[in-house]
């Protein structure tokens, strides 16, 4: 463990030479305080003392890791505030000025700052144990579990760190009187501290009281089932995943809420609760997978589920409900044909692509399994040109990420994007950029993330030649920070209290999902419009939505990934990235939802004249857009939103519930599975 330690640090501080500063100076303060201590030298030890508070701080607040590896070689937060505090006894014993009897109290009186904060920390642990639900929810009335209001931030948040601060004061002032001879400012600093911890300690005992009411683990869960029994879902919406992975679920619950019956979302990873969108639907976070397949969900009959991830296997374990793969987009990429997606009762997709692609890759899920039902979220989508406001051609850049493998053609960004964005930078007539990367982009892989850098270097520094020659309007800008503030306010639900965050988000579901959607269309119409004329965007984050983005678009350059796929809603000329440099038949023949896109190769010679073409409105693939539109994405007619709902309802009307035991169940096979229609020998064109 040891070797694994040294051998991190070690890269830790070859990238970021801070790091190596900042160790050198909190570990060799420490010698120095303590010899000016011996000596006594105050000034020394004063400035010894700062250097090392400096430090610690460095390393606590801007290199957590670094932090971790000092407690993991002895030399952890407490022992490094106690060390400072026992050496400036010493000094005040070798500085002579300070009687016995003072010496002796102020001895105590830091020995006592400890005690207490023992005690601090032994309360706020327990009122954070007792304060852990097994659940975490939203929009569901949790009055009758009686949870009392969270303790102050100050005393629960890093509350180790921020107390062991409290002897800060008559740490810096001890020294100053050891010098000056000058003892009564070192006193009052010193009774203020042991004051200021007594009171922290007497908040945390009485909030640790109050706490000891909120039922147990057993009848907290009995409570929420119950409660969620009542609204009567019959539609659950399962998602699992990491804390990036957030937006996949957040396409799909404006969906699910408008569906006819009533949903519930069901979700794994407490930190993710907090990062979806405000929502009408009832939210259940179960983290433990015993809690939750011994959940209450009688009455539910459906289960969709947005991602493959291991934990989906304890929701599929629950008999009774139909399990259905709706997945969180759709592409040519090996995610799309996923084996696992066999598992599910069904598999449902956009449109007739899709099928076809299950059927090519053979990878079990049999054709009647599988189940068109369009794209329901690609209603905001504008088929019109771009909206923006300068009258450029607008080029949305829109790559995906590295993936879980080392093929660097499953993104262009390392092999085709810097040549991409100085093509386009360089165009005549000028075009505007938009580069919105994948939220994973550079997550995996380094060289990923150094050519992701160096693109939006090169924006960034073309954008600030342009902003001598135009800047916002003034007006404009400080709405657009006033409904900023706004949207930070209203989605303000990262509360470091779970039990807080359950308990106040009963009954202002479908306000707040007003409030939050007017706020979010009022702040895209002022993004764009504050915009400095001639400028390029680099979009990261969840605002500007990607969608926004086609909607400012006038052509795409993406790689093979969903966007493609939903940039056909749009109508609008598009090229996809061939950065395996395949012959383009080839190419078109393997990637079905690139046969109405211009295919760009890794030297991007042809992407000037592609964009002067599209720009002059020579768009030569129009019709087969509009072919490919109903094969990827199903027919306009019924709307999507209508197709999906009427799988729902079909569904679930065959299903069972979630009561059901497994011997109340018939279980059916088919004897002989069928592989699913052929693709037309490969092509979807002549």
């Amino acid at each position: 463990m040891i070797g694994g330690v040294s051998g991190r640090l070690a890269d830790l501080t070859e990238r970021s030479p801070g790091v190596a500063v900042a160790a050198g100076v909190l570990l060799l303060s420490f010698p120095v305080i303590l010899v000016a201590a011996l000596q006594p030298n105050a000034w020394l030890f004063l400035a010894a003392l700062l250097a090392s508070y400096g430090a610690d701080w460095y390393v606590k607040v801007r290199r957590p890791y670094l932090h971790r590896v000092l407690s993991r070689i002895n030399l952890g937060l407490t022992v490094r505030f106690l060390f400072r505090e026992f050496s400036l006894i010493v000094l005040l014993a070798r500085q002579g000025d300070l009687g016995t009897a003072s010496l002796i109290i102020a001895a105590v009186a830091l020995i006592g700052l400890h005690a207490l904060r023992g005690v601090e920390s032994l309360l706020a642990a327990y009122i954070r144990v007792r304060r852990r639900l097994p659940v975490v929810t939203r929009n569901i009335d949790l009055s009758g579990l009686d949870i009392p209001a969270a303790p102050p931030r100050l005393l629960m948040v890093d509350q180790t760190w921020r107390l062991l601060h409290l002897d800060l004061i008559p740490m810096v002032v001890g020294p100053i009187s050891a010098a000056t001879a000058v003892y009564e400012p070192f006193a009052v600093a010193l009774a203020a501290s042991v004051t200021a911890s007594i009171a922290a300690t007497v908040v945390l005992a009485r909030h640790a009281a109050a706490n000891r009411s909120i039922p147990g683990d057993r009848e907290i869960l009995k409570y929420v089932g119950e409660q969620l029994t009542r609204d009567g879902p019959q539609v659950a919406l399962y998602f699992s995943g990491s804390i990036d992975s957030a937006y996949q679920i957040n396409m799909w619950l404006p969906t699910v809420a408008k569906l006819d019956r009533r949903a519930v979302v069901i979700m794994r990873e407490r930190q993710l609760v907090t990062e979806i969108v405000p929502t009408t639907l009832p939210v259940v976070c179960l983290p433990s997978a015993v809690d939750l397949m011994g959940f209450n969900l009688a009455g539910v009959r459906v289960a969709l589920y947005i991602s493959n991830v291991g934990k989906n296997i304890h929701m599929l374990r629950i008999p009774g409900m139909k399990h259905v793969f709706i997945g969180h987009g759709d592409s040519d990429k090996q995610a799309s044909f996923n084996p696992f997606s066999r598992v599910y009762d069904e598999v449902w997709v956009a449109g007739t692509a899709a099928r076809e692609r299950y059927a090519r890759a053979r990878v079990g899920v049999i054709d009647k399994a599988v189940v068109e039902v369009g794209r329901p979220q690609l209603d905001s989508i504008e088929t019109a040109r771009g909206g923006h406001g300068d009258g450029r051609f607008t080029v949305l850049y829109a790559p995906t990420w590295e993936g879980w493998t080392a093929d660097l053609h499953h993104t262009s960004v390392v092999l085709m994007g810097p040549r991409i964005v100085q093509t386009l930078l360089e165009a005549s007539p000028p075009v505007r950029i938009i580069y919105k990367p994948h939220p994973l982009t550079g997550s995996r892989d380094q060289r990923v993330a150094r050519a992701d850098s160096e693109i939006i270097a090169m924006i960034e520094a073309v954008n600030s030649r342009q902003r001598r020659l135009g800047r916002r309007d003034a007006g404009v800008a400080a709405d657009l920070r006033r409904i900023e503030k706004e949207l930070a306010s209203l989605t303000a639900l990262r509360n470091p209290d779970e039990a807080m965050t359950s308990r106040d988000s009963a009954g202002s579901g479908a306000e707040l999902v007003e409030r939050v959607d007017e706020a979010v269309r009022s702040w895209h119409q002022l993004y764009w419009a504050s915009r400095p004329p001639g400028t390029h965007q680099v979009v990261v984050g969840s605002r500007p939505s990607l969608y926004e983005c086609f909607n400012q678009a006038d052509f795409l350059i993406a790689d093979i990934s969903s966007v493609v796929s939903d940039f056909i809603e749009s109508q609008k000329p598009h090229a996809v990235t061939n950065s395996a440099d395949l012959p383009e038949d080839q190419f078109r023949e393997r990637y079905l939802t690139a046969a109405a896109a211009y295919i760009l190769p890794p030297d991007c010679e042809s992407l000037p004249d592609i964009i002067a073409k599209a720009a002059a409105g020579d768009d030569v693939l129009a019709e087969r857009r509009r072919t490919l539109k109903s094969y990827l994405l199903g027919p306009d007619q019924p709307p999507s939103f209508d197709q999906f709902n009427a799988a729902v309802n079909r569904l679930a009307a065959s299903a069972t519930d979630g009561s059901a035991t497994p011997e109340e169940l018939e279980f059916a096979f088919d004897p002989e599975p069928g592989t699913g229609p052929s693709n037309r020998d490969g092509r979807l064109f002549d």
